[in-house]
């Protein structure tokens, strides 16, 4: 049976690092750890795992985290792990919320990064591209357009980003890092021999 002492897990990513911050009665333990180039929504779930495997004993537990991508579930390795320490307890889940704990686990994880810093860094990278290809060729050559079109991201890997109904598209490493799956960004796009060019971006 749980001991029903309540304990809390405040849990937190950014690119590349991740922190928690757990409080059981008096006492309080502070975590972290880095994984360069993994995205936030990966390190904010790595908080989780980190945090539920810390507790020795079972115990009734509540998880405190503002990532929608933690609720949402999956396969792998690290699902795995989170299923397997979460079952060893009593969890109850928190979405959002104003807790100092919290605060203070994106602190140490580092900042989190909005939509629009993002959009506007990937907006920069579309316009200034010294190395991309010319936008005017790329309308010219379109086997297919989309033109101002809110579209989600759907994943987010080390130097790709993938749009709904799009699919992949390079851009480079550090912003890809900032971006998150669920945000809906508004964009021009071109498909030339089967690869999508980003035109043009908007929050």
């Amino acid at each position: 049976m749980p001991d029903q002492k309540q304990a809390y897990v405040h849990a937190a990513g950014a690119g590349g690092a991740w922190a928690a911050v757990l409080t059981y009665g008096a006492h309080r333990r502070e975590l972290q750890g880095t994984e360069p180039g993994a995205p936030a929504d990966k390190m904010a779930l790595t908080a989780v795992v980190a945090g539920l495997e810390t507790l020795t004993r079972p115990t009734v537990v509540e998880v405190r985290v503002r990532s929608d991508y933690v609720r949402g579930g999956g396969q792998g390795g690290l699902w795995d792990r989170l299923r397997a320490a979460a079952g060893r307890h009593d969890v109850s889940w928190v979405w959002s919320g104003d807790y100092e704990e919290l605060d203070r686990a994106q602190e140490l994880a580092g900042p989190e990064a909005s939509v629009e810093e993002f959009v506007e860094a990937l907006g920069e990278h579309v316009a200034n591209d010294p190395d991309g290809p010319d936008p005017a060729e790329l309308v010219e050559l379109a086997d297919e357009m989309v033109e101002d079109e809110y579209r989600a991201i759907t994943a987010v890997r080390k130097g790709e980003i993938t749009f709904e109904g799009i699919g992949a598209v390079a851009v480079p490493r550090e912003i890809a890092e900032q971006a998150r799956a669920g945000w809906r960004v508004m964009l021009s796009a071109a498909r030339v021999e089967g690869n999508w060019y980003l035109l043009d971006v908007a929050s």
